[in-house]
């Protein structure tokens, strides 16, 4: 049993990221990003959107291809009452395969960030018992990514649906390393006790598509997403054992157990011509009574997206431009707190070489406050290349 109190705060990564399985992603990656993490209305006839399982089917029928993947760059900083800290960090975010199979179905596999860890804390603790003060360093990093066959079928030109099974595995470390300098009698100076959190599993994510208007220039889309509850296991291994040495103090491995896992629902509507979309999503997520320290959030988001001539011959023509808002009220009770987060996005889409095309994305986001745990202002930077083309066909001459 441990007591004390924290003195100062430093880590590589989001401080509120300590909660549970860390920060959860909601599938905000590739097209999504762009839009401020909107994309359950969404059927963009030239980017893959994996927010709704059902919209892959909806790309343009030119190209029956399509490799989608990210590498963001992120420049944090994290303001305690104690300290202020600038953090930067670089990643591969996602990486998808998209493949139309025929004129109403298509297929889509990828890898995704579940949730991620990535934080540190230093704090003053005792052991009960013993007046002696120990120094504590906590680091905390893994995450838990998911390998998922998305598919995809149109079971009218206005309704389509999609389904979207994943295995979802990871590991999450926590690492705490114990110093003292003021030894009482018998007391150990320093050692390291290592929890690692295994996790595997499988899930399903739902969604669909309906056209609601539809004329020769425009239309009108809802959507509807479903993140059904994963079949999880948890496995967790500790180990201590002193610093700057071999010698192990104690060793455990729990079994296997089964844990609850959360859920996610979301709405949109989205407007559609050839110049414009225009979207809005809500998203609901709820949480297992076991995971205490987590609440029901709300998350409203708004993105845009304009291509001034779709089809243009053109450099200038041919540029997309995006942008997002978006406000979650926060899953995550820091003293029965929630911490919000809050931010906006902005983006533009620059062809390459035929249907492939280069985007750039900028996003702002603020979490929570000093007055709970931390005020955590992220600057982040998304290079996306989205790769088309037509595979398996031959070309004919008459």
């Amino acid at each position: 049993m441990l007591i004390g109190k924290v003195e100062a705060q430093r880590g590589s990564g989001s401080l509120y990221s300590s909660y549970g399985i860390g920060l959860i992603n909601n599938d905000n990656v590739g097209y999504a990003s762009r839009l401020g993490g909107t994309g359950v209305a969404v059927q963009s006839p030239y980017f893959l959107n994996l927010i709704n399982p059902a919209s892959s089917v909806g790309v343009l029928g030119a190209y029956n291809f399509m490799i989608d993947a990210d590498v963001k760059y992120q420049m944090m900083n994290i303001a305690t009452n104690d300290e202020n800290i600038d953090i930067n960090r670089t990643n591969l975010t996602h990486v998808a395969f998209w493949l139309r199979v025929s004129k109403s179905s298509a297929f889509t596999f990828g890898l995704i960030p579940l949730s991620s860890v990535d934080n540190s804390f230093l704090e003053t603790t005792y052991f009960v018992g013993s007046a002696d003060p120990y120094s504590k360093l906590t680091k905390n990093y893994g995450d838990i990514s998911k390998v998922f066959l998305n598919y995809a079928y149109s079971l009218h030109p206005r309704l389509s649906l999609g389904i979207r099974p994943y295995y979802a595995f990871g590991i999450i470390n926590n690492i705490n390393t114990y110093e003292t300098q003021s030894l009482g009698d018998e007391a150990i100076d320093s050692f390291q006790q290592n929890l690692k959190n295994n996790y595997s599993g499988v899930g399903v994510d739902m969604g669909l598509q309906y056209v609601a208007y539809q004329n020769k220039e425009k239309k009108v889309l809802m959507g509807l997403t479903y993140q059904a509850p994963a079949i999880m296991n948890e496995t967790i291994s500790e180990e201590i054992q002193l610093v700057n040495s071999d010698t192990l103090l104690f060793e455990s491995t729990d079994d296997k157990e089964r844990m609850d896992f959360y859920q996610t629902a979301k709405a949109g509507l989205s407007y559609q011509n050839k110049n414009w979309i225009i979207a809005a999503d809500y998203m609901y997520k709820f949480f297992p009574d076991s995971w205490e320290d987590y609440g029901a959030a709300h998350q409203v988001s708004v993105g845009i997206e304009y291509v001034p001539v779709p089809r243009g011959y053109s450099f200038p023509q041919k540029l997309s431009y995006s942008a997002g808002i978006y406000y979650d009220s926060g899953n995550y009770l820091f003293q029965n707190q929630a911490v919000d987060r809050w931010g906006f996005t902005a983006g533009i889409g620059i062809p390459i070489q035929g249907l492939t095309r280069l985007n750039l994305s900028y996003q702002y986001e603020k979490q929570g406050k000093t007055t709970l745990l931390s005020r955590e202002t992220t600057h982040g930077i998304t290079l996306n290349i989205n790769l088309a083309d037509v595979w398996f066909q031959k070309q004919g001459f008459k």
